[in-house]
This record gives structure tokens, C-alpha cells and sequence, in this order.
């Protein structure tokens, strides 16, 4: 099971520039980005999730997931795609596989399975649509040494050569690996133990083993406070694993629904949409929920995203805004924009250019300090001298003056302009 962890920044835009005191704050530096995945990495797939690259296709994922389990009366292999979660992650293996395979089948759902079930997929070519992918390990990395037994099957070549074993039955669908915060926070290397060869090469090989990957790091309910805390640390996770897997790889947010810990803070629902947002700031091109709970008298509860009336409505809200977003999302990355606040808050920007317009995400993080952000004035710079920006889903415009745009944000908060 993917275990609490924290990780950091979200989308945001705009920084301030005063005609007093505050003129003498330094000009902010734009953030260097890459040109980011393209949804005709997808198209390599057959049978994978997205086989015709089609941009209008966000994905949107939640762990293992068993679609004849029953939540408020209905199977969750229906359930989900009613709040927007099209795909399951892992459809694991045990005795009751066959049930959970029964239970897809029922609901129509479509997951990524357990990556031993390979010539089980093959032969059920009457339901092929259902399965999208096959799930390899879960937190390799960190399991591997797990209760102080070494597990050699998790090394990095030993990872690598299962998936190439799975790639080779089966090349129409792609391979997922979730990893743990050893690959995913930049003190990962901390908590690493058994090198195969050395660190870097270890996390480079891991994510080799992936056609699409991510990391949990829990970062607004650790039970350690003295962690990074906070939303900005779940773009953080996304930045450092660009460095292992390159840029032209998906990486999808892992965010939690619930209390993933048997210690800890429960997550409330605008943490959790921060989360998300930060995620994709940092050039997430997916998002993963976490639906585990685990507490410290030992039960447990699994479809948080279900049994929390304000959580459902709030994912149901945000996977509806990304999916309307998903054309600019999904659109390669334009140049990176500078933006500044006020009050010295960082701010994360996406720019993008789609059909002739310019699109700007932005959202205020928080830093260790502050790490549930603060209300901000923010400025950011934008490639036109003058005009209006539509802030879209908000019913209003801004100005842009001298090229910039100057707005107001709440902590975490997420604006996107078109212009």
C-alpha cells in the first residue's frame, strides 16, 4: 500500500509591483520550464488510455480500487466515473481476483492491473477497453528493505526487467509504477538504503521500469510535523522527479482523500484542491487519489473519496474544471513568465498557447515557513503590452497594463487567465 508522505507546490499567477516601498523589491526571475509530456505519448498504446492522443483527455486515477466493492449502495466501478475518476490504479492480486475482475466487467470500469495478470488480459479480448495498463510495483524503493528483510526482487534491474517481461507479452499497453518519497522529496536519498549502484542511477533505473509515473509523499496530513508540510511540497515531489524520469514522461499528483496515516491530520477539501493544483504547476499530467484511511486502533477505511460528503463534492468539482481545462493543460509549455507577490510568497506559473490564445495558470504556494500560504497581491508578466484577461470560471476580467497582470489571490489560491 503507497504510504503518507509529503510534497509541494501548486499552480498559480501574479505577482505585486507598488509604487512605494515595495518598488524596491527585485524584479522576479521567470521559472525555467520544459516543453512537458505530450498527449501523443499515448498514442504508442493500442489499448492503452488515451490510444488516439486526444488532447480533450485528462487523466484522472485512484488507487486500488475494487469495482464490485459497494459504497451509498453502488458498485464503485460505477461510483467513480460518476465524480470524474475514469480509471483505477491496480486491480490487485489475490484469491478474490476473479471477484474484482467480475465486478470490472459488471461496471464497465477501465484500470490498470496487477502486472502478473498479463496473459490473463490477453485472453479476455472480449473486455480488452477495461484494462489500460499494468500496475508493476508499488514503492519499489522503499520496499525493498521493507521490516528489515531485503527483498531483492525490488532492486531497480530487478524492477526493470519485470516490466520489460510485461512489455514485451503485451506492447498495446503501458506500464505504471508508483514509487514512495525515497524517489519522490528531494531528502529521498536520506531514507534509501541496499544501492544497487549509486543513488541517482538507482531512481534513473526505476523510472526507466515506467511508461507512466508517481510518487506519494502525503504533505498535508504527515503525522511529522517537522516534514515538509504543506501544498507546495506536492509540486515539489513533481519537480524532483523530473530529474530521474526526464521530461517527456507523465507524472501524475498522488494526493490523498482522507487520514492515510494511523497517525496524522485528515485532509479537508481545500487542501486537498490545492494539492492538486500545485501538482499540476509543477507539470503533473495526471492526477492519482488516495482513497486509504488508516487509524491508530487499527481499522481502516477505504473509499474516502466516497464515504466524505465534502471530499466527493469537491473532487467531483476539480476533476470538472480540469477535464473542461484539459485542452491547456495538456498543451505544450510556453516560455516561463516571471511572477512576484507582495508579501515574498512564491508563485507557480504555467503559460500556455492554444488556438491563438495565451493561458495562464498561476497559484501562490506556501513555503516551509508559511506552509498554508498567505493572501497575496501578485504581479505576473505576460507576452502582450495591453488589453483584458478573462479570468475564466470566475465571471470577471483584469487589465493588462505595460504587460503585466496584477490580481488578487487567497492562499492556494488558483487563477486561470486567457488573453
Amino acid at each position: 500500500m503507497a504510504r503518507a508522505r509529503v510534497v509541494l507546490a501548486v499552480l498559480v499567477l501574479v505577482a505585486v509591483t507598488s509604487c512605494t516601498a515595495e518598488a524596491a523589491r527585485p524584479e522576479p526571475e521567470p521559472r525555467a520550464v520544459t516543453a512537458g509530456p505530450s498527449v501523443d505519448y499515448y498514442r504508442k498504446w493500442a489499448n492503452g488510455p488515451n490510444p488516439t492522443g486526444d488532447p480533450n483527455v485528462f487523466p484522472i486515477t485512484v488507487w486500488m480500487q475494487d469495482p464490485s466493492g459497494i459504497e451509498n449502495g453502488e458498485k464503485l466501478g460505477r461510483a467513480y466515473p460518476e465524480i470524474g475518476i475514469d480509471t483505477g490504479i491496480g486491480l490487485w492480486e489475490d484469491e478474490w481476483w476473479y471477484l474484482r475482475q467480475e465486478g470490472l466487467h459488471q461496471t464497465d470500469w477501465r484500470v490498470y492491473v496487477d502486472g502478473t495478470r498479463v496473459d490473463t488480459v490477453l485472453a479476455d479480448t472480449a473486455h480488452a477497453r477495461n484494462y489500460v495498463g499494468y500496475l508493476i510495483a508499488d514503492e519499489p524503493d522503499m520496499n525493498k528493505a521493507y521490516a528489515d528483510k531485503f527483498h531483492p526482487e525490488m532492486q531497480p534491474s530487478a524492477i526493470l526487467k519485470a516490466a520489460e517481461a510485461v512489455r514485451a507479452k503485451d506492447p498495446t499497453r503501458p506500464t505504471y509504477l508508483n514509487f514512495s518519497p525515497w524517489m519522490g522529496t528531494p531528502t529521498g536519498e536520506i531514507g534509501y538504503g541496499y544501492i544497487e549502484k549509486s543513488y541517482e542511477e538507482d531512481m534513473r533505473t526505476y523510472c526507466s521500469a515506467a511508461d507512466i509515473a508517481s510518487a506519494d509523499y502525503y504533505g498535508w496530513t504527515h503525522p511529522d510535523r517537522n516534514h515538509t508540510v504543506g501544498a507546495y511540497s506536492y509540486g515539489q515531489v513533481i519537480d524532483t522527479m523530473r530529474k530521474w524520469c526526464g521530461p517527456d514522461k507523465p507524472l501524475y499528483g498522488f494526493v490523498e482523500t482522507g487520514h492515510p496515516h494511523d497517525r496524522g491530520e485528515t485532509i479537508d477539501p481545500d487542501q486537498l484542491e490545492s494539492a492538486v493544483w500545485n501538482t499540476i504547476l509543477h507539470g503533473a499530467t495526471g492526477i492519482n487519489y488516495f482513497a486509504h484511511s488508516f487509524y491508530a486502533d487499527g481499522k481502516g477505511e477505504y473509499s474516502s473519496v466516497l464515504t466524505r460528503p465534502d471530499i466527493t463534492a469537491r473532487v467531483t468539482a476539480v476533476n470538472a474544471r480540469l477535464k473542461s481545462l484539459a485542452p491547456v493543460l495538456n498543451a505544450p509549455n510556453a516560455p516561463g513568465l516571471a511572477a512576484a507577490s507582495d508579501n515574498g510568497i512564491p508563485v507557480s506559473v504555467l503559460h500556455k498557447q492554444v488556438g491563438g490564445a495565451g493561458w495562464v495558470v498561476a497559484q501562490t504556494d506556501g513555503t516551509k515557513d508559511h506552509p498554508r500560504s498567505l493572501a497575496a497581491r501578485v504581479t505576473v508578466d505576460v507576452p502582450v503590452s495591453s488589453g483584458t484577461a478573462t479570468v475564466v470560471d470566475e465571471d470577471r476580467t483584469v487589465p493588462i497594463v505595460a504587460g503585466k497582470i496584477v490580481d488578487d489571490f487567497g492562499p492556494y489560491q488558483v487563477h486561470v487567465y486567457r488573453f
